[in-house]
């Protein structure tokens, strides 16, 4: 059996909550009982207690770095530090960060999606960030000095580009084969984000097994359908640690 452990939002609050020391706890049990583990990271993490701010960041890559994280994806105050010092850190990551909506100039920053190999199952993760981050961060950050945007989220105002951009990666690692897809979101249930939420983006699309959100500090479970008529799960774990969220598949 498989357990893939996912954060969310911790804001630099590593000794609130479960903390990394109840997490690496967590993640040690299950693995000595002959769990494989997969530990990721759903955004929003280098940012938000005194720690994020005077290392501008690196102290929360390092953690995570020594957590052995697998995956992450940024949220909207990952580029808090600027978008260029966001890009420093994630190049500092011993994990791969990934996103399908996060251009520059008209192409990807990252990754859309990874798979993953573990206990003989394939597991593809996509990456999906919020479209809101061009305001909901600094706008500049994302402007070059004549004030033109050249990084974007697929923010329009549809939201059909962002919908095209997740169904896209979700039928090329679906293309590879693999057993399992799992969306990391940095999407939430904010009716301001709207038509950007996760159920904009289920309700839209096909192909998704489960979406682990963030973004909007909820910890709801639920369970809808997509556009097809077939059931996905949605998981959200909360902020600074307040627990852990995890997925169980074999």
């Amino acid at each position: 059996d498989i357990v893939i452990l996912y954060t969310s939002d911790i804001h630099c609050g590593v000794d609130q909550g479960f903390g990394f020391v109840g997490l690496q706890q967590i993640r040690d049990s299950l693995e000595k009982k002959g769990f494989t583990t997969i530990l990721v990271d759903n955004g929003d993490a280098i940012q938000g207690e005194v720690m994020g701010t005077v290392t501008n960041g690196a102290a929360m890559i390092e953690l995570m770095n020594a957590m052995k994280y697998d995956i992450a994806i940024p949220g909207n105050h990952e580029f808090d530090y600027s978008t260029e010092r966001f890009l420093e850190l994630a190049k500092q990551a011993d994990f791969p960060y990934i996103s399908c909506n996060f251009n520059k100039e008209g192409e990807l920053v990252f990754p859309p999606y990874i798979i993953k190999e573990a206990a003989g199952k394939r597991i593809a993760f996509v990456g999906v960030t919020t479209p809101v981050t061009v305001t909901a961060s600094t706008p500049k950050y994302f402007q070059d000095k004549d004030g033109n945007y050249v990084y974007d989220f697929k923010q329009d105002v549809t939201g059909e580009e962002l919908y095209e951009a997740v169904q896209k990666a979700v039928d090329d690692a679906r293309a590879e084969g693999v057993d399992y897809v799992y969306v990391m979101g940095h999407i939430g249930m904010e009716e301001s984000t709207s038509p950007w939420t996760y159920v904009d983006v289920i309700s839209h699309t096909n192909g998704i097994d489960v979406f682990l959100d963030g973004h909007s500090h909820d910890t709801e479970q639920v369970i809808m359908k997509n556009k097809d008529g077939e059931d996905v799960v949605r998981t959200a774990c909360g902020t600074k640690m307040q627990a852990i969220g995890y997925s169980m598949t074999s």
